[in-house]
């Protein structure tokens, strides 16, 4: 059974969960489906990232089991919800980002999708010169395009500019990301993948 959503987040300021923090005692990593029990200090939410936890240092994760694909049927988002509206498009994205104003009305940063299919492209930046990743999908009646920053995913799927791959029923963790004070902006990110 399913409860709240959960993000981690470490007490360093960028509040990002490092390798090291994310490893088992026994050396192993944390990997997609793992049930894992973490120890937090306390909830700390911040604007619409209402999901974040602040873990307890020094303290190792432990692996207390492994979901399948098929039992995450009920932590999926239905299928009417839009992820987050009005949204808009970036140079390369499409329906990829909303602004600081309509981010900071929601309570909720986090969820699980499964379109009925997905497609993940490689393009090169036309600014940065380097690769990104992109997945391709409908959801509530929207036509999405969104950054994958799944890591082992980025790495699987970052070949050479142009390469394709389609899935079907793909589950696509999504997550709205803080908001961009510069430009007043919070991305969409798709930041897990499982095939």
């Amino acid at each position: 059974q399913f409860g709240a959503w959960v993000r981690p987040i470490s007490h360093r300021q960028n509040q990002a969960i490092s390798d090291l923090e994310k490893t088992y005692a026994d050396g192993t990593s944390l990997a997609m489906l793992d049930l894992v029990e973490i120890s937090f200090d306390a909830h700390q939410p911040e604007h619409h990232q209402t999901e974040n936890w602040l873990i307890s240092n020094n303290v190792s994760w432990r692996k207390v089991g492994q979901a399948t694909p098929d039992q995450l049927a009920g932590a999926v988002l239905p299928a009417d919800t839009p992820l987050w509206t009005p949204a808009k498009s970036t140079y390369t994205g499409h329906h990829d980002q909303v602004s600081g104003e309509v981010a900071r009305g929601f309570d909720w940063s986090l969820a699980l999708i499964q379109p009925e299919t997905a497609n993940v492209d490689v393009s090169s930046n036309p600014f940065s010169g380097k690769n990104e990743v992109w997945v391709s999908f409908s959801w509530a009646g929207t036509p999405h395009k969104i950054k994958l920053t799944d890591p082992d995913h980025f790495a699987r799927f970052n070949t050479a500019d142009g390469d394709s791959h389609t899935f079907k029923s793909p589950f696509l963790s999504i997550s709205l990301a803080h908001v961009w004070e510069e430009k007043n902006t919070a991305s969409k990110l798709v930041a897990g993948l499982i095939t």
